[in-house]
């Protein structure tokens, strides 16, 4: 396994321990105690906050991965240019 195959699992995983994090705070948060006074947001609106950064992450890693593959396997055209 290569460095950079590595580091970017190590990314992800830590990306999606937070964003796990994130949603149980959220749900969590639905189920405590509402106080006089202070207004609390929908939970649906709330989830859909949490939801949009958890997709737009999983779109980046989406296309950050692919590119980690493409450039791990180096092609013979290049192999041949380092060569000469």
């Amino acid at each position: 396994m290569s460095v950079a195959v590595l580091a970017f699992a190590l990314c992800a995983v830590a990306c999606f321990v937070g964003h796990v994090a994130i949603l149980h705070s959220v749900v969590r948060k639905g189920s405590s105690l509402e106080t006089a006074g202070v207004p609390r947001p929908k939970f649906l609106v709330e989830l859909f906050w949490a939801a949009i950064p958890m997709l737009a992450l999983a779109i980046v890693l989406t296309a950050t991965w692919v590119k980690v593959r493409e450039r791990a396997t180096p092609r013979p055209a290049e192999i041949m240019k380092v060569a000469r």
